[in-house]
């Protein structure tokens, strides 16, 4: 063998045993990524078939789960979702705001505003519920009332 040829050669078997060292450390680390994916087993018919076991089995828990998810939401969207609340004072010779608006209302600003009236002559209130419909009452509402529904209906329902 001449000299070219043997340092071909020499070059040849050096990048080989690089070759070879570089997919040696790529399969030990696939190796130890599978040991981690697959709980220390290797991937055999068993843990392949254990794998598809619990897959089945999730998926019939959610089968089961959709329904109640549906009741769950449908009576979630009747339910009071926004609440909106004002003190005041309806007399301006008096002192206090004893006197108060609560809106409470669904999410689709279906419910009901209370108004409490604190009363000048002694201790008592006089209390009043106005239906809410998409928002909006038949019946004649105060400036309190107004502003409370008002700032009731523009509550934004975030999804948590």
């Amino acid at each position: 063998m001449d000299v070219p040829t043997q340092n071909q050669f020499l070059i040849l078997a050096a990048v080989s045993a690089v070759g070879f060292a570089v997919l040696g450390w790529m399969t030990l680390r696939i190796r130890g990524r599978m040991k981690k994916m697959w709980g220390g087993l290797s991937p055999s018919g068993d843990a392949v078939q254990d794998m598809l076991q619990r897959t089945v089995r999730l998926e019939e828990h959610l089968e089961k789960i959709e329904p109640r998810m549906l009741i769950v939401e449908a009576s979630a969207r009747a339910s009071i979702q926004k609440v909106g609340f004002v003190r005041f004072n309806p007399f301006q010779d008096t002192g206090g705001d004893n006197s108060f608006s609560v809106a409470l209302l669904d999410q689709k600003n279906n419910g009901v505003i209370f108004s409490s009236l604190y009363m000048r002559e002694g201790p008592r209130s006089v209390l009043y519920a106005k239906e809410v419909k998409d928002g909006a009452t038949r019946q004649h509402l105060s400036d309190e009332e107004a502003r409370v529904l008002d700032d009731t209906v523009r509550q934004t329902i975030r999804a948590s």
